[in-house]
């Protein structure tokens, strides 16, 4: 079964200043996008589940369960507040760092938070090959394998071919159950290493690194 179909909240950050490291995901859990028809009400939902129950913020990995953010700072050793999100905007503004998605409008299988049930309606196409037309990216992370396979299948080669593009492990809760193995073989694991540590030494390794 499909549901109501669901549209990005956000699209790109930032807009208008230059991008030199790219981040891309796939699309926001069912819980903070806006879905049509009822555009209004479903804002004024994320407010309260904002302040009342998660304390999640309204942008991009903003849910609460979404480990992104404290693995993107702790990782490179940053001090910063980031729930804070005048202050994590000004950080990504001033260091040059962009966050997009690579899904603007889908269905979901199940009201499954899990890439795999997305159902795509439309592609983040225009946007993401604007941004490498307009800026000089020299790195693009994929947050999980689905959206690298997708990013490679649907944006002109051309466009990407010359920048380096890293696969990060997945933020989501899921991203500990099950490591990639493709990411296991290039980056083995320590013994009695636990996933959750693992997680957090690749994205040093691959943040400070690559």
């Amino acid at each position: 079964m499909e549901y109501t179909i669901e549209v990005h909240p956000w699209n790109l950050f930032p807009k208008k200043t230059p991008i030199k490291k790219l981040i891309i995901g796939s699309f926001p859990p069912n819980k903070m996008v806006i879905k049509l028809g009822c555009k209004m009400k479903y804002i004024d939902e994320i407010v309260k589940v904002n302040k009342r129950v998660t304390k999640s913020f309204d942008f991009f990995y903003g849910s609460q369960q979404n480990k992104f953010w404290s693995l993107f700072f702790k990782s490179q050793n940053i001090n910063l507040d980031f729930s804070d999100l005048d202050t994590l905007k000004q950080w990504l503004t001033k260091n040059q760092w962009g966050v997009t998605d690579i899904v603007l409008k889908t269905t979901r299988r199940k009201d499954s938070p899990s890439d795999n049930d997305l159902v795509p309606k439309e592609w983040n196409i225009d946007l993401i090959e604007k941004v490498l037309k307009m800026n000089t990216v020299k790195n693009i992370y994929f947050t999980s394998k689905w959206v690298q396979k997708n990013f490679i299948k649907i944006i002109k080669p051309s466009l990407h071919q010359n920048i380096s593009k890293h696969l990060l492990i997945s933020p989501s809760p899921s991203g500990i159950r099950v490591i990639s193995k493709d990411i296991l073989q290039s980056f083995p694991k320590n013994k009695n290493e636990s996933n959750k540590d693992f997680r957090f030494r690749y994205f040093e390794y691959v943040l400070l690194n690559c």
